[in-house]
């Protein structure tokens, strides 16, 4: 993807005291992991815990000129136009130190760019100092108007729709989209990205919603919508982000939503093998790849799970994996399921994105790269 001139976005930084670089802090890790590609020139981290260390650095991705600061007014030195909340805590409650924060930001002239559950327009405190101040809050989890129910169009759609869901929550989705979205573009495709989830909200993409927020029996049809919203953009191959995971006992509905709502023709699986327990869920194992797989392909039989991007180094302890280990569990996965299996942030998604492209033109879609149509 080509880098968006600094001038046209929003100067942001980003709130994640103890959270940058953990599984909680995942979309302020996003709007570092692909800064270039988002939504907000990001001038800094504010986060106590790591304080002193460079946002990519932390991350693995190398320096990236990004500091972490100890506190909002540090970070306020920097002249920022907007403060994001970077963290995704099962449940979506703003954490109460956080309210002065806020109120400092509004004060100071400051969006506020919120994706929690907990929404910040219908806070009478906040909602009163942004009309003092003329500030916006913007409350990415409030439902779209005028939801529609599912009417079953994405079954005859002539695009090629790819699902990319997971074992599990938290598990890299909207990161691989990412990885997969620059290997095609390198490749010449002209490719597409549904957001369903606050995190790739912040970023660049067709048509978003965040899914977890929309009544249950809407779900699936805004879904839907978005991906044809995506498709009359006139896109080669559509990406769709999944939530959590079908077998997920809290997120399952949330899951199913995204798979019915798109009706895939290829399915693209996240897997993390180092993780010994659902993400904030000690009590639940994570399903294997195959019974997931199982899943997938039972509850939509047009689609077919075709690779798995394994995932595991991404957030904190994660980033210590060796080469060695990620390699080991790789061929686990492979001899597991027999789907060619790539970390794709450490490695990028060229190879598997090349056996995405051989499996629907298989399967009667006519692809070429965008230059040669």
């Amino acid at each position: 993807m080509n880098k968006i001139n600094d001038d046209n976005r929003v100067k942001a930084v980003a709130l994640a005291h103890g959270a940058f670089g953990t599984l909680n802090g995942k979309t302020a890790n996003g709007v570092i992991l692909y800064e270039e590609e988002g939504r907000y020139n990001v001038l800094a981290i504010i986060d106590r815990a790591k304080a002193g260390e460079d946002a990519g650095e932390v991350l693995g991705i190398g320096t990236r000129g990004i500091p972490i600061v100890e506190s909002f007014e540090k970070a306020l030195k920097l002249k920022p136009e907007a403060l994001i909340l970077g963290v995704a805590p099962p449940g979506g409650k703003l954490p109460d130190e956080w309210r002065e924060n806020i109120k400092s930001a509004i004060k100071n002239g400051m969006d506020i760019i919120n994706g929690l559950h907990q929404f910040l327009n219908d806070d009478p405190e906040f909602a009163e100092l942004a009309k003092e101040y003329g500030v916006r809050l913007v409350d990415n989890r409030r439902p779209p108007e005028n939801l529609v129910l599912a009417n079953g169009e994405c079954r005859s759609w002539k695009v090629p729709v790819v699902a990319v869901l997971s074992t599990d929550a938290a598990c890299g989705k909207h990161v691989s989209i990412m990885e997969f979205m620059r290997s095609a573009k390198k490749a010449g495709y002209n490719p597409g990205f549904v957001a369903t989830g606050q995190s790739a909200m912040l970023l660049q993409n067709d048509a978003e919603a965040v899914v977890d927020a929309i009544p249950i029996d809407f779900a699936a049809g805004e879904v839907e919508r978005l991906t044809k919203q995506s498709i009359e953009k006139g896109r080669q191959i559509i990406f769709v982000e999944g939530q959590g995971s079908l077998s997920h006992p809290a997120y399952g509905p949330d899951s199913m939503a995204v798979l019915y709502g798109c009706w895939p023709a290829a399915t693209i699986l996240i897997h993390d093998p180092f993780r010994p327990h659902r993400a904030q869920f000690p009590q639940f194992q994570v399903t294997s790849p195959n019974e997931e797989i199982k899943l997938i392909e039972t509850l939509c039989p047009d689609t077919k799970v075709v690779c798995i991007v394994s995932d595991g180094e991404v957030y904190g302890d994660y980033i210590k994996k060796t080469d060695d280990e990620v390699h080991a569990a790789e061929k686990e996965i492979e001899k597991e399921t027999g789907l060619p299996t790539e970390d794709v942030l450490r490695y990028g998604a060229d190879r598997l994105f090349k056996v995405l492209v051989g499996y629907l033109k298989e399967h009667g879609y006519k692809l070429a790269p965008a230059a040669l149509t």
